[in-house]
């Protein structure tokens, strides 16, 4: 009895230790996921591993009792998903120049090893103690209780999330709407000042097809999730004022970039199907489950056991597998990070329309945002699939992927406006760069120079003919389809005055409005 109590107590450490760095990444996620599913299907597989391995253990080990292998299992699983807090720690400035910048990875790497060595044999060593199983047991606790305790919560709480309505318009004409993102892409002057890149020969070519290029306009917040929420909204999203000043619930936030909007909701009530085209990286702006035409770019790399997007990316990289992986991969080859390419649209824009007209179009292209993956010929530079670092030292790198983005943007916008000449046609940015290292830096302590930098945005606009009078003026990205929808219907909806927010990552919810110089 007393050794099926012990094995059944080690089973249960072990489905414990497994699942902690799992119920800790849903718990931060849970406004980003449609409920556990994917969550849960990757802890079932590193626990069938785990159980797999222990097996094989033991008919090599047949001495050694099962229920230990269990234990030391358990340890294993846990300590397999420290990577992150490892390199977390060794990110130190001391640190990296006693390594060296580029030996830190496989330094990281290293340690991380080891403390798997160690963990697995202090457990090994101790397993035949009675103390340690009430002490796995105790450290289980301290890691699953608050992170179920605050997900119990949040399940039992949960946001109230507005269904956006749809403007009181009338369609006059129906003109197809592509609305072409290209992530993190810097106004002409802002590439000139702060990367001594002269821009003009794609501004040109822009206005060679009838596009309306803005050279002041600005985004109303320096993030994807916010400013995409404030274009589609036509609003700034924030109640209140002063310190009192908050944003809406990220859940909400989701499902206005993922189409569930106040400009979708419209154009869906003057007639318009939508149609979204997801770059088969980005979680942010992926397919919505119901309600749109779902696109899916580089569906061939889909194929694999298990694709590269980003969540998978979120999960492996809590080990090093994602860093293994950039540091084996040989030059020349293709990268497996290669998601989210203009071209990728380009590729399946004959898909766009045989659903027919008319349509409104979001696509969300992830470049030239971070990471910088593609030359300025289009071929790829591997690199480590992070969409967060804004590193200096690339912003030579970064101004050959944008003109690789032009050559493709070009192709596509071709393509659109031979294909559809009486399409209204989009082409922006949602934010600008932040190679001075903002989000360093406090959110309210941003100067201008950095602000300039990070809001000054790509807007450009063609619309037929008879919208001309809607493309004049200053457009900010929060009243383009202020325009847009003044063109479908001969409204006459106002422009709002331009403002800007920076948001607090320590609650994503209060924010501090900046004043910006007019140039």
């Amino acid at each position: 009895m007393r050794k099926a109590f012990d094995l059944l107590l080690s089973v249960v450490m072990l489905a414990l230790f497994s699942g902690v760095a799992f119920l800790n990444f849903y718990r931060i996620n849970l406004d980003s996921l449609d409920g556990p599913s994917r969550v849960l299907h990757w802890y079932f597989v590193v626990l069938a591993v785990a159980v797999a391995i222990s097996l094989a253990a033991k008919v090599v080990f047949r001495s050694f009792p099962i229920a230990r292998i269990f234990l030391i299992a358990a340890a294993i699983s846990f300590m397999a998903f420290s990577y992150d807090e490892i390199k977390l720690l060794l990110s130190h400035d001391e640190i990296r120049a006693l390594v060296g910048g580029h030996n830190l990875v496989p330094f990281a790497i290293g340690c991380w090893v080891v403390a798997i060595v160690l963990a697995a044999v202090l457990v090994g060593v101790l397993s035949g103690s009675a103390v340690l199983l009430p002490t796995m047991a105790l450290v289980g606790i301290v890691y699953i209780v608050p992170a179920a305790i605050s997900l119990i919560d949040a399940r039992s709480h949960p946001v109230v999330v507005n269904d956006p309505k749809a403007l009181a318009l009338v369609a006059r004409r129906d003109p197809n709407v592509y609305w072409i993102v290209l992530d993190g892409y810097p106004r002409q002057d802002v590439l000139q000042q702060f990367f001594d890149f002269d821009n003009g020969s794609f501004v040109e070519g822009l206005k060679a097809l009838d596009f309306t290029v803005y050279d002041r306009a600005l985004a109303s917040y320096p993030e994807t999730i916010f400013s995409i929420s404030s274009t589609t909204s036509m609003g700034f999203l924030v109640s209140g004022a002063g310190t009192s000043a908050r944003l809406p619930p990220l859940a909400e936030l989701y499902r206005d970039v993922r189409g569930q909007n106040v400009v979708v909701n419209t154009v869906r009530a003057l007639g318009y199907r939508y149609v979204h085209f997801e770059n088969g990286y980005d979680n942010l702006t992926r397919c919505p489950i119901e309600g749109s035409i779902c696109i899916k770019g580089n569906v061939q790399s889909d194929d694999s056991a298990i694709p590269l997007d980003e969540f998978n990316l979120a999960i492996l990289s809590r080990t090093p597998v994602i860093d293994l992986m950039t540091l084996l991969e040989r030059s020349g080859e293709t990268s497996p990070f290669m998601r989210g390419a203009v071209h990728d649209l380009t590729d399946d824009l004959s898909r766009v329309s045989e659903h027919g007209a008319p349509f409104f179009l979001y696509a969300h292209i992830l470049a030239p945002h971070p990471p910088v993956r593609f030359r300025r010929d289009c071929s790829d530079r591997l690199v480590p699939p992070n969409l967060v670092e804004w590193d200096a030292t690339e912003k030579s790198a970064f101004v050959d992927q944008l003109i690789c983005v032009n050559n493709e943007a070009m192709v596509l916008l071709k393509a659109v406006v031979q294909k559809d000449p009486q399409a209204i046609v989009v082409v922006q940015s949602d934010h600008g760069t932040a190679f001075r290292g903002q989000f360093h830096k406090p959110f309210d302590a941003w100067d201008q120079l950095d602000l300039k930098e990070r809001f000054g945005a790509l807007n450009a606009l063609r619309v037929p003919a008879a919208c001309s009078k809607d493309t004049l003026g200053t457009v900010d990205l929060v009243n383009t389809f202020v325009r847009v929808l003044n063109c479908i219907s001969d409204g006459n909806l106002p422009d709002r005055a331009s403002r800007q927010f920076v948001v607090s990552h320590a609650d994503m919810a209060s924010v501090h409005e900046y004043r910006m110089d007019s140039d």
